[in-house]
């Protein structure tokens, strides 16, 4: 079948949040004053909810903080978010350099984009103010539609709204939460991006089953031949040289 949609994740896979600076839990606590075994048993408690939009991450920072019997002023949860907030940013600060490319020529290509998401309050704005959003036909954030990777119900609203069938989409992420199993029990190909984390201290592995990406460019390598898809006008095809494919 014809593929007709390209649908990505997000962290780990467009943008990344290693490399740079982050706000970790550990300077979250300390600005709260808590412990931070006490935090993580709260915080862990509502993660779900923060994804699916039934919790917002101040509300979050409230619960925590309550549970622990820690009163917290407007200044300091001021401060919590506009650090969070401002690390995020800084996440479409640092895009591996063919990201963009693969973008253009997917586009030039005819291909429908979406970006599937699992995100909490925080970052919904941070991704809607960025460069990368305008790439995208669709957006699916799940603390706005109210489900999250990999329940099939979310990549099958992707492809309702970029009015395509799930069987003409691929989806490309790095693996989290379950992603490309759910992808495909929603009818989807799916292909790991690899080209983040194979940099992070703990290298992940290659899922079995599915199709690997070092490097964004090696998406187009699979769309040419790996897949059968239709070929990109403009593109040079990498040599097996380059990329480690085998020739057939």
């Amino acid at each position: 079948m014809e593929r007709k949609a390209v649908i990505f994740d997000l962290f780990e896979t467009l943008i990344t949040e290693w490399g740079h600076k982050k706000y970790t839990k550990n300077e979250m606590c300390a600005d709260l004053g808590l412990e931070r075994g006490r935090f993580d048993a709260y915080w862990d408690e509502k993660e779900a909810e923060r994804y699916i939009g039934e919790i917002s991450f101040p509300e979050s920072i409230l619960y925590v903080c309550g549970k622990c019997g820690k009163p917290v002023d407007d200044s300091t949860l001021s401060l919590i978010i506009r650090k969070r907030t401002e690390t995020k940013s800084l996440c479409f600060e640092h895009v591996h350099p063919d990201v963009y490319g693969l973008l253009d020529r997917l586009k030039a290509a005819g291909y429908k984009l979406a970006i599937v998401s699992n995100c909490s309050s925080e970052e919904v704005t941070v991704i809607r103010q960025s460069r990368i959003y305008d790439y995208f036909h669709q957006v699916i954030l799940s603390y706005e539609a109210k489900l999250r990777k990999p329940d099939i119900r979310i990549y099958r609203k992707a492809a309702d709204l970029l009015g395509v069938s799930p069987k003409e989409c691929v989806f490309v992420g790095d693996g989290g939460s379950n992603e490309l199993p759910g992808a495909r029990a929603a009818g989807m190909e799916a292909i790991q991006a690899k080209w983040y984390t194979n940099e992070l201290p703990h290298r992940r592995d290659s899922l079995p089953g599915f199709l690997t990406a070092e490097e964004p460019f090696d998406i187009l390598r699979y769309f040419e031949k790996g897949l059968d898809f239709p070929p990109l006008p403009g593109y040079t095809p990498l040599t097996s040289k380059q990329k480690g494919f085998d020739e057939e």
